[in-house]
C-alpha cells in the first residue's frame, strides 16, 4: 500500500532587519502537534542575491 501525502507551504517575508525566526519556530511547533513534518525550504533570491521571502514545505500522511 502506498502512503498518500498532503502538503502545506508556509511563507515568511523578510522583516525590517531579519526573518521572525521565533514566529517560524512557533508555527512549526504547532503544525508538528497536528502531525505535520517540515521537509524542505525555499529561499528565492532577488537582485543582489538577498532572499526577501522564505517558504517552508511540510507534509503529513493523509488519513483515510
Amino acid at each position: 500500500m502506498t502512503t498518500r501525502w498532503e502538503h502545506k507551504v508556509l511563507t515568511y517575508k523578510l522583516g525590517w532587519k531579519a526573518f521572525d525566526y521565533a514566529q517560524i519556530e512557533s508555527d512549526l511547533t504547532a503544525l508538528g502537534a497536528e502531525g505535520w513534518e517540515a521537509v524542505g525550504t525555499l529561499a528565492p533570491s532577488f537582485g543582489a542575491g538577498q532572499a526577501i521571502e522564505i517558504a517552508v514545505i511540510a507534509k503529513r500522511p493523509v488519513s483515510d
